[in-house]
């Protein structure tokens, strides 16, 4: 108890320090879990009657005990079949796609790429 009373300069500090520390802990939970109660409310708001058609199953999880062998020969989703699902979900009011596409975009037809150059 002396030493602190010696030293009232370092007391201090020490004190001040791990009070900040405290307190950038406090914020920094607060801050993830205000994200993660929006992000929540988010995916709430989608509706209980969302349904989410793709080729992969994604609640199988990952890793190398994931079976890609059985899914790797579903069919993709095609535009046509939206009237479809319009047809036979009476209560879908939207039907949408995530169609993901990976080509190669050219400007300038006969231009050479960047990393050609």
């Amino acid at each position: 108890m002396q030493e602190l009373w010696k030293n009232k300069l370092r007391t201090f500090l020490s004190l001040f320090g791990i009070t900040i520390g405290i307190f950038c802990i406090i914020g920094v939970l607060a801050t993830v879990n205000s994200l993660e109660h929006n992000i929540q409310n988010e995916i709430k708001s989608l509706g209980t009657n969302t349904i989410y058609i793709d080729k992969w199953d994604y609640s199988a999880g990952n890793g190398p005990e994931y079976p890609w062998w059985r899914y790797v020969k579903r069919p993709e989703p095609k535009y046509d079949e939206i009237k479809q699902i319009k047809e036979r979900t009476p209560s879908a009011k939207y039907v949408a796609f995530n169609i993901n596409a990976n080509d190669n975009v050219e400007y300038k037809f006969g231009c050479k790429p960047f990393w050609q150059q």
